[in-house]
């Protein structure tokens, strides 16, 4: 199937809701937006310290703001230790709980080494803790943002809407998935992985095609053509997000 016909189908191939189908189905509820929200507030919550420990306190080396950040800091990391990543994070779990002791360790030498009142300790462990907490950041951060909403349509559809096989909500997220293919198509790397673009252009491509495929499937549905495109599609989504491990 070509990049044009695959379009083509994306563009114009949108299927309308079912208002009645030969096989039964079931019905399942919308997914919660917190669910497919790619987000940890806990993590932002450390940022508003972050900010400026970082790009005031450190470059005037302002010991005395670095030694009041740290009292802001501790609840707000106690905070992070009991967060949960919300569903549509759940396969960045191990990366996650791999990074949260190293930034947990970098915050307690900055601890120590503010209640000493050690300066080079200072600059050097507040160095190294924005270092970690940038690492946890990069862990939930999308590479490619058009990437994350495609995941975001895709989510509900492979973990909920496929499984219940509620074709109202399988025919809206295919149609989903199909608008958001051609920014996808469209989508340029960052510089640091400009080297990976045509290997990321050609994934994107058989994702189209398992996302034309999953249309045409719904044209008249049979549920094991249905599921299987899903898997498809999911198959391949897994197999493009891959390329940035």
């Amino acid at each position: 199937m070509s990049l044009r016909t695959v379009v083509s189908i994306l563009i114009f191939g949108g299927l309308p809701f079912l208002t009645s189908c030969q096989e039964e189905y079931g019905s399942v509820p919308e997914v919660p937006a917190e669910e497919i929200t790619p987000t940890v507030q806990e993590l932002d919550a450390i940022h508003d310290v972050m900010a400026p420990l970082w790009h005031d306190a450190f470059p005037a080396q302002d010991f005395e703001a670095i030694q009041a950040s740290v009292l802001e800091f501790e609840p707000r990391l106690e905070a992070l230790a009991l967060a949960t990543l919300p569903g549509i994070l759940q396969e960045k779990e191990d990366a996650w709980r791999e990074s949260l002791p190293r930034l947990m360790e970098a915050f307690q030498n900055l601890k120590s080494a503010a209640s000493e009142g050690d300066e080079a300790g200072m600059l050097g462990s507040a160095e190294t803790f924005h270092m970690s907490y940038e690492a946890m950041v990069r862990i939930i951060r999308p590479v490619v943002p058009e990437l994350d909403v495609f995941h975001q349509h895709l989510y509900g559809l492979h973990h909920y809407y496929g499984p219940a096989y509620d074709l109202d909500k399988i025919i809206k997220a295919a149609n989903d998935l199909g608008e958001a293919v051609p920014p996808l198509i469209a989508a340029r790397l960052p510089e640091r992985l400009a080297h990976r673009q045509a290997e990321f252009d050609a994934a994107v491509e058989e994702l189209g095609g398992k996302v034309a495929i999953l249309i045409m499937a719904l044209e008249d549905p049979e549920r094991d053509a249905v599921l299987a495109a899903i898997d498809g599609v999911h198959t391949t989504y897994e197999a493009t997000e891959a390329i940035f491990d």
